[in-house]
């Protein structure tokens, strides 16, 4: 038994070892860096942000249509049709 825990034990060694060194690697380290910068210039796009207010909008017009909220209505009531049967 304490073979394969020590076994088990020398793979998570290993494992932390290279995820440590992985970590700490600067090209890693600098690529991260470059990503962090990206997502950061895409955050600020006024573009980007005219999209998101757009989308936004059109998700709460989809919301508030009374054909969507009816749709949902029903779904629910049979969703909890199934549900009650299934208790059963």
């Amino acid at each position: 038994m304490s073979d394969a825990s020590d076994k088990v034990n020398e793979v998570i060694g290993t494992a932390k070892g290279k995820i440590g060194e992985f970590a700490e690697n600067p090209k890693v380290n600098e690529a991260l860096g470059t990503a962090k910068g990206k997502i950061g210039e895409i955050a600020e796009n006024p573009k980007v942000n005219e999209a998101i207010g757009t989308a936004k909008e059109k998700l709460t017009e989809l919301a508030d249509n009374e054909k969507v909220q009816g749709a949902l209505g029903t779904a629910k009531g049979k969703f909890d049709e199934l549900k009650g049967k299934w208790k059963h």
